[in-house]
């Protein structure tokens, strides 16, 4: 009897050591080292590392004909490789790779830098007649128009006064139309732009209209 006791005690004791113990495998369906990448304007290859238990592939998912996925597939923790083309006489850049391993997904994005946007309007501040007309004033840009976002800040003495905004031959011109209030005005014209890897560029210029 007493045998027998000591027997399953020891399996007890085993039971309870083998319970204790502690499962220190590193587990994870997927993970990224980094979810946003920015690379120099020259052309390049830069690695990733992808964490899974699982099998991983790695692909473009928008229509980036500079980017190109080296190595797009691995399991366990191992590199993806991707490759850019030359970018330095272009405006930064970005696309996104979408990252799978079994039902899980995530997105990295890559940027690549270029030309460094410019914005730099000559004058701080112009006048424009009491009774309206066009205003040309001397502008350094490597962006066009259409790209920049346009605000017009007026003061309390009219809104809408300005118009027929452009650029041309490193020009800024635009109208102003004639000042009906009964006091002097003037309203702040702010360019700006936001390149792909988040570098904001800005200027602006104040115009003033006195009354008539």
């Amino acid at each position: 009897m007493t045998r027998i006791i000591i027997i399953a005690f020891a399996f007890l004791i085993t039971l309870v050591a083998s319970c204790s113990k502690k499962d220190d495998t590193f587990k994870t369906y997927l993970a990224l080292d980094s979810r946003f990448i920015i690379l120099n304007g020259p052309a390049d290859t830069t690695k990733m590392i992808i964490y899974s238990d699982k099998s991983w592939t790695v692909e473009s998912i928008d229509d980036t004909p500079w980017l190109t996925v080296q190595t797009g597939s691995g399991s366990g923790v191992a590199y993806a490789v991707v490759a850019v083309t030359d970018n330095s006489a272009n405006l930064p850049r970005i696309g996104r790779l979408l990252v799978k391993a079994g039902d899980k997904t995530d997105t990295i994005r890559l940027g690549q830098r270029g030309i460094v946007p410019k914005i730099s309007i000559t004058a701080t501040a112009v006048s424009g007649g009491a009774t309206g007309g066009a205003i040309q004033t001397p502008i350094s840009t490597n962006l066009p128009l259409e790209l920049m976002t346009v605000n017009y800040n007026y003061d309390a003495n009219g809104t809408d006064w300005i118009s027929g905004l452009q650029i041309d031959n490193s020009n800024l011109s635009f109208n102003v139309a004639g000042n009906s209030t009964a006091a002097a005005r003037s309203a702040t014209i702010l360019l700006s732009y936001l390149d792909a890897v988040g570098t904001t560029t800005k200027d602006s210029i104040k115009v003033n209209q006195p009354k008539q």
